[in-house]
């Protein structure tokens, strides 16, 4: 039965999920000025397993960065997690996720080190980051950071609008309409960022 449900849950997800062939994108914005844009792959579902790909690039006076993020369910459960940073070029860290057969295992290199395990899990994983620009939260109380191997508090501030709490504490701002991400509000690398979907992406 517990099965049954989180299966049902899971199909429901994918009703709200990037319609198949139309990739959704976002201008980033630093001060008002468009820096780069994030690129939201549409849903690959088969057999019980579903695949989502976020992609961002931003280029400013300092950095040259690309982040990317990759996630594979199977009914609904999160089975990989990829998430990746390149800074000016060269590899700034990257996290993967492996769901072994009782627990979720966590590696992560950066440019000083080599691969190091940082946590084992052992809850199943229904929700990720990435997977919020998929879909609104509703009813979320926690989700996995795919960057930082962690479970991150969920707060609904408004309607349609939420922070992530990551785990150095800063706070990450999704707001949605219809269902839909409309916007994200983060700070990597030291800059405040604005994420907005594209006019021709929204439903």
């Amino acid at each position: 039965m517990k099965k049954l449900i989180t299966t049902l849950a899971f199909g429901l997800m994918l009703l709200h999920l990037p319609a198949t062939g139309q990739a959704i994108v976002y201008d980033i914005l630093l001060a008002g000025r468009t820096v780069g844009q994030l690129t939201i792959t549409p849903s690959r579902s088969g057999e019980g397993a579903d695949h989502l790909r976020v992609r961002g690039a931003i280029n400013t006076f300092l950095y040259d960065v690309v982040y990317i993020s990759e996630n594979r369910f199977e009914n609904g459960v999160l089975k990989t997690s990829m998430s990746s940073q390149e800074v000016n070029g060269k590899l700034k860290e990257k996290t993967n996720t492996v769901h072994t057969s009782d627990r979720y295992r966590v590696t992560f290199v950066d440019d000083q080190a080599d691969a190091k395990e940082i946590a084992r899990i052992l809850h199943p994983i229904n929700h990720t980051v990435t997977s919020l620009y998929y879909r609104e939260p509703l009813n979320m109380k926690q989700i996995y950071s795919d960057r930082y191997g962690e479970m991150c508090a969920v707060q609904k501030v408004a309607a349609g609008a939420y922070d992530v709490v990551m785990p150095d504490g800063k706070k990450t701002r999704y707001t949605y309409a219809q269902g839909q991400c409309r916007e994200v509000k983060s700070q990597i690398m030291g800059l405040n960022l604005t994420f907005r979907i594209q006019p021709n992406s929204t439903r």
